[in-house]
């Protein structure tokens, strides 16, 4: 067979391949200039729609189109964002929406608009999936199920504070520590200045004693800058985890002043794919 009988043979097949993709990229063309959304989402994963929205198990993968606008998917994604993003903010209003500055296809979700509010996770818009933290959910979960008045972060705070108080009473025996000093050295001044001895035979003895005791609170006042350092820190702890159950509450009461529990509000969430694009299907 000659290379030219070769072409002849590999021609129709190349040309089907192309042809298909060709056809591809004007049905994407066509769903994008006529804002037909789900249309743009089923080219973009043709698996994912079928099997969600028509409920067509196990079917086919268009993956090998879809690879035809990778090099221009963060402006399909900016095409897409604008409407999902109206449509997640009106279902879930306490969710904060911002673009990941490095991923254009992605946005990173905050839960509630206060200060500091933290990231629940990241959103695709190119397939409407969620990647959550789990350890924020199962936070979430866990405080949801606590008595009223409790917290996850009850009982660190009971023995952050109990700390502080042994080191606040500490740093409070500061005064009393002063004096005493001051006494023992006017003592020992006197015991000095009369060497014949108010104190008779015992003034060696309680020049010994008085001196022991003069040093043990020398001693213990050294300790100050440490155990100043030491309350600090523990003050900073305190508020750590007091901020942390704060915040925990605020994100709770968001969750369910529109939803039964934080498993309701997280199964929504993850349905937003297809509830997204019935809602638009049928509109």
């Amino acid at each position: 067979m000659t290379n030219q009988d070769t072409q002849t043979v590999l021609q129709p097949e190349l040309i089907n391949q192309l042809d298909h993709k060709i056809l591809y990229l004007g049905q994407l063309q066509a769903a994008i200039s006529s804002n037909q959304v789900p249309a743009v989402y089923e080219l973009l994963d043709s698996k994912k729609y079928n099997e969600q929205i028509r409920q067509r198990p196990h079917a086919d993968s268009n993956e090998s189109l879809a690879v035809l606008v990778a090099d221009i998917k963060p402006a399909i994604a900016e095409f897409l964002a604008p409407e999902l993003l109206a449509y997640l903010k009106s279902t879930f209003s306490f969710l904060v929406f911002e673009q990941a500055t490095e991923q254009p296809t992605q946005y990173y979700v905050y839960l509630g608009d206060w200060w500091h509010h933290r990231q629940l996770g990241v959103l695709d818009v190119l397939d409407i999936s969620f990647t959550y933290e789990d350890n924020m959910l199962r936070e979430l979960t866990q405080a949801a199920q606590l008595s009223e008045g409790d917290s996850i972060n009850a009982l660190q705070i009971q023995e952050v504070n109990q700390i502080i108080a042994g080191l606040e009473a500490f740093l409070a025996d500061d005064t009393k520590r002063t004096l005493e000093l001051q006494v023992i050295d006017d003592q020992l001044a006197t015991l000095q200045a009369n060497k014949a001895g108010i104190f008779g035979r015992n003034d060696k003895t309680t020049r010994e004693s008085l001196e022991k005791k003069q040093a043990l609170l020398l001693a213990t006042q050294k300790r100050l800058p440490e155990v100043q350092k030491k309350l600090a820190e523990q003050q900073d702890e305190l508020l750590v985890l007091e901020k942390a159950d704060a915040l925990r509450q605020l994100e709770l009461q968001a969750i369910l002043s529109q939803f039964a529990s934080v498993a309701d509000f997280s199964t929504m969430l993850d349905k937003s794919y297809v509830a997204y694009l019935t809602r638009l299907i049928e509109g």
